[in-house]
């Protein structure tokens, strides 16, 4: 029987707001399997998101002894499902799926899953169109191509900062910095400005359609404001689409697992435990401490159970605006701790709303400013209503929807009519282990501290989609770190064991 979790939130004009008591398959029961309290592993991994997985089953299928610690009841960190009493799922992080993501698709191949996959947007409902509804202009209602070929022409003007569509400044999304075609000069130029600063410079090349559009699109990506939020992250993503706009909605918001993320996270769970990966839930991590240069010999991570866990070898995979809240000994670089101070920009809403009826499941609308500022439609319940998925930007001053259900149904309403029946949520902000949503990046960052946030701190390696190469902020971006880190833990015991292994035999 399916476990529950405690995260998450619904709503229902009957019964009000409620903490967890969804079905999830990433619950793992029971939360604790473990040989020993004094063993020194070889890898202590920290957070069984994503990252975590993929470097505790990369490590632990490669013979290494491994431990994952999980402050969570389940696995799947920032990007898991909720499954309704009628079966439906709702996706509560990182959603969509595509053969671009190449991480991603290795291990939906892995598993099987690469070609169950369903669609979002369904045609032929009875609101088989957009609503546009931004300053300036005049709401309205348009076919879905018109106001596709409004955002497409928005885009375009605005990534266009090199004549070239992104691609003479970013043509290797994966290596933005210090690759053979770009000096790092002309990239750290684009990196200083804001998405704000860069629409002002092309405002004048667009219509209000066009600015409400693209400002509500920068908005529910970033899920910050214009003003915080770095251009640079909008020329790596249009890099990522194959420097096309062409490709946005396929690469990004059309393909969903049939089986939803937990399934996939569950199983690369199961195969590591497999193979005996040792694990602890409900286990929150409060401080590291690389003693490999003394005595001891090894990395000690407490736990809030008071319990020290040793490891020849730590992968931290705590979220970037998290890891302030953990004491690492020796102290991490200034420079690593002044990108952690800063942190990220995303303080996003997603909120998934059930409207009475199916008539709205072919929708989708804009509406800024706004709590949600855009609205999805995204399938059919089991009792025939319209699924509709809104997100927001930074609104955590005026907007918190657990405690004011009423805004949020006031939020969708502002992007359509409709009669909300019920919301499912998690709202990342106030959750403590995530603080935010997936790191989209204030101006500057990028050039400044992704290498050092990518860098090992001694015997602690870092893995998180937030400082990832190319698909940063995503599930891709989580597993590419997850992998090299297992890789980069690997290569370091293998000479650790070899170099001990010549000395015996001396």
């Amino acid at each position: 029987m399916m476990k529950t979790t405690t995260d998450g939130y619904s709503w229902t004009p009957a019964q009000g707001t409620q903490k967890g008591g969804f079905k999830c398959g990433g619950v793992i029961s029971p939360p604790e399997k473990r040989s020993s309290t004094s063993k020194v592993y070889d890898v202590v991994v920290v957070g069984a998101g994503y990252a975590g997985l993929a470097a505790a089953r990369d490590l632990i299928t490669s013979k290494q002894s491994v431990l994952l610690l999980e402050a969570r009841d389940r696995v799947g960190g920032r990007t898991y499902t909720l499954k309704d009493d009628d079966g439906f799922l709702y996706e509560m992080g990182g959603t969509w799926v595509t053969h671009h993501f190449a991480y991603l698709l290795k291990e939906m191949t892995r598993y099987n899953m690469d070609r169950d996959l369903i669609i979002s947007r369904h045609e032929g409902h009875e609101n088989d169109y957009y609503t546009i509804n931004v300053e300036g202009a005049k709401p309205r209602k348009l076919s879905h191509e018109e106001a596709g070929k409004i955002l497409q022409n928005a885009w375009d003007v605005f990534v266009n900062i090199d004549g070239e569509f992104g691609h003479r400044i970013c043509p290797l999304p994966h290596a933005q910095l210090d690759n053979i075609r770009v000096r790092r000069q002309e990239v750290e130029e684009i990196d200083k400005l804001s998405c704000k600063e860069r629409l002002d410079q092309v405002q004048h090349l667009l219509t209000a359609e066009g600015v409400g559009l693209l400002s509500a699109l920068l908005l529910n990506i970033g899920g910050g404001t214009l003003e915080n939020f770095g251009f640079w992250d909008i020329i790596r993503s249009q890099a990522l689409l194959i420097h096309s706009s062409l490709n946005f909605t396929d690469i990004w918001s059309t393909y969903k697992l049939r089986e939803g993320q937990s399934s996939l996270a569950r199983r690369m769970f199961n195969e590591s435990a497999d193979f005996g990966l040792e694990y602890a839930f409900n286990t929150e991590v409060t401080s590291i401490i690389d003693k490999t240069h003394t005595s001891l010999g090894c990395v000690k991570v407490t736990t809030t159970r008071n319990e020290s866990l040793m490891a020849r070898r730590v992968i931290c995979t705590i979220p970037l605006n998290v890891l302030k809240t953990i004491h690492f000994s020796p102290p991490l670089s200034s420079k690593r701790q002044e990108a952690i101070n800063i942190g990220h920009v995303n303080f996003m809403s997603k909120i998934h709303g059930v409207a009475e009826g199916s008539g709205l499941a072919s929708w989708n609308g804009s509406a800024v400013p706004g709590n949600l500022v855009v609205g999805y439609s995204d399938g059919v319940t089991p009792g025939g209503d319209a699924h509709i998925v809104g997100f927001g930007g930074d609104e955590r001053n005026t907007f918190t929807p657990e405690r004011e259900p009423e805004k949020v149904v006031a939020a969708f309403n502002g992007l359509h009519p409709m009669k909300i029946k019920k919301t499912v949520f998690h709202n990342w902000c106030t959750d403590p282990y995530s603080n935010g949503g997936p790191a989209w990046w204030p101006p500057q960052y990028m050039s400044k501290y992704q290498d050092e946030l990518q860098s090992p701190h001694g015997a602690v390696s870092f893995a998180s989609g937030d400082w990832a190469h190319g698909w940063r902020a995503s599930i891709d971006g989580a597993l590419d770190q997850g992998a090299l880190c297992g890789i980069r833990v690997l290569r370091e015991l293998h000479h650790l064991d070899s170099t001990r292994s010549r000395e015996e035999k001396l």
